[in-house]
């Protein structure tokens, strides 16, 4: 497949596009800070939207740069199991509906607010309180909190769940924060940003950057550098030339690095890369059974076999990413299971199946036609959604060939979220979130609010599946687990809701003056300033 979506370097000026001087964030040792040594170990990455809202109120992206700098979990993802952070150990009662965990002594918010139990209780009872919470469950249904003593806490729910320690992972939400910065029922901006992490966050210059400088009372082990310089580069050209010339040290995330950009990247003096071995998460469509065009299963299941997935992932991905072949990678808990319907790139499949379903194709336009109207599908997509636009132009080309018109249209994230839930696409954007959160975040939040509810409320078995998510959603035994999850998977894919594409990675590029290597967590979307390997 010939790449029509190459990403070529500008020969404009380094100077005219990079306006901003990182010495106002104290990079350039050269000219230090007032009271910064010339020999202040520094890292400069960089975002791409500014950091003026690092708070845990919201699943923000951008944020994932940043917020391991500050924030920390009581409990972490790695290797696929749950291990200590801000709890030393955790344990549930009989009933698993009591969660009880054993707090970590002798550490400190950045704004002197001691980390105990009172303090924790107060964060979880205002995170509960947070709508923004409603998809994750093991916090949003935490029905009281109980400070035992000053390190012991137990979290009370009505029902056992099995997946709930889980939710105690997330980097950007779960992160304790102090319970001076935030206000009840203000679940937009925090007072100040205060966490346990390595760094404080120093000073924030608008349209410039973030600077970060160690937590000289950190309770952990000392990282390695003095000061975390997160500069602000809206554009991809630009976060590469800054990269070539030095102004940034690093690249983090295929948010902020195509394929395209790393391969270039590569062929730079003193670049260097790495990609992930894993997957971070599935990138997936979700097909509407609700709209006037896709109520009919055998045009959802036409779209299915019309999209040559191997092309996309070598055409977009270089081969990096493999076809997905079902919803979640090998190895997600409870997902290694039997499909009852699994299906492979077969145009003929495709074709037959469109004229089953009565739309014959109109030689003269190549598209297919009902009744005098032409099959036209509205596809949206997510625009800050890594390589969203050019797979939604690969798709509407693929599509092309048996005769449906797709029309593609890029929304900023409200838009894309609100329409979505609204029902108002034919095909959208809607990727899994990976690692801890597979399957039981994607499955739960399908019956919310979500681009999902409004497509699997339109079939005439939406009751079984509604019923398998609450069983697993209730249980803590590990058969009921996986068959609820069996059943539920299968219903959606024997309707075609969802359509996954390819298992998308996390790609880094960084200068080898300062930089030896990387080496990617268990969850590669966040950026680990443990994992950084300094040139010697």
């Amino acid at each position: 497949m010939k790449n029509t979506w190459k990403k070529t370097f500008s020969a404009l000026s380094i100077c005219a596009l990079l306006t901003f001087s990182l010495a106002s964030c104290g990079q350039d040792a050269e000219a230090p800070d007032a009271g910064q040594s010339s020999s202040t170990k520094v890292l400069t990455i960089c975002t791409a939207k500014e950091l003026d809202n690092l708070t845990t109120l919201t699943m923000n992206k951008e944020n994932n740069i940043a917020c391991g700098l500050v924030y920390e979990t009581l409990v972490a993802y790695e290797k696929g199991k749950i291990v200590p952070k801000l709890a030393d150990d955790w344990s549930w009662d009989e009933t698993n509906t009591v969660l009880t965990f054993e707090l970590r002594q002798g550490v400190a918010f950045t704004d002197g607010t001691e980390f105990n139990a009172e303090s924790v209780k107060a964060i979880l009872e205002f995170d509960s309180s947070n709508p923004n919470f409603s998809g994750i469950k093991g916090i949003y249904n935490i029905q009281s909190v109980e400070a035992i003593d000053k390190y012991t806490v137990a979290v009370h729910y009505d029902a056992p769940c099995f997946s709930y320690l889980n939710d105690f992972c997330f980097q950007n939400v779960a992160g304790m924060m102090s319970p001076e910065v935030f206000e009840a029922g203000n679940f937009q901006t925090f007072k100040e940003v205060a966490g346990t992490g390595p760094y404080v966050r120093d000073k924030i210059i608008s349209g410039d950057c973030t600077r970060f400088v160690r937590n000289e009372k950190y309770w952990g082990e000392a990282p390695y550098y003095d000061e975390v310089i997160v500069k602000y580069i809206p554009e991809a050209s630009s976060r590469l030339q800054a990269l070539q010339t030095g102004e940034v040290d690093m690249i983090y995330g295929a948010e902020l690095i195509t394929y395209d950009d790393y391969n270039q990247a590569l062929t730079l003096d003193g670049i260097a890369g790495k990609i992930n071995e894993g997957s971070t998460l599935t990138r997936n469509l979700v097909l509407n059974a609700a709209s006037k065009v896709l109520r009919d299963v055998k045009v959802r299941e036409a779209i299915a076999y019309a999209i040559n997935k191997q092309e996309i992932t070598e055409g977009l991905t270089y081969g990096y990413e493999t076809p997905a072949p079902t919803l979640f990678s090998k190895g997600a808990p409870y997902t290694d299971i039997r499909y009852n319907t699994m299906r492979k790139f077969d145009l003929k499949k495709a074709s037959a199946l469109l004229d089953e379903a009565g739309w014959i194709k109109n030689e003269k336009t190549g598209f297919r036609e009902k009744n005098g109207k032409m099959l036209t599908l509205n596809y949206t997509y997510w625009s800050d959604i890594s390589l969203a636009q050019e797979m939604a132009l690969a798709i509407k080309t693929q599509l092309a060939k048996v005769g449906i018109n797709a029309e593609t249209t890029g929304q900023d994230q409200m838009t894309w979220w609100t329409e979505g839930v609204a029902g108002n696409y034919d095909i959208t954007t809607w990727n899994t979130e990976g690692s801890y959160t597979e399957p039981h975040k994607f499955l739960q939040e399908t019956l919310g609010a979500d681009p999902h509810a409004v497509s699997l409320q339109a079939l005439s078995n939406f009751e079984d599946y509604s019923a398998a998510v609450h069983q697993f959603s209730t249980t803590a035994e590990p058969d009921t687990v996986q068959n609820a999850i069996e059943n539920a998977l299968n219903i959606s894919n024997d309707n075609v809701i969802d359509l996954p594409i390819s298992y998308s990675k996390d790609l880094v590029v960084y200068s080898t003056a300062k930089i030896a290597g990387y080496t990617f967590s268990s969850v590669p979307q966040f950026f680990d300033i443990n994992n950084v390997q300094p040139a010697k």
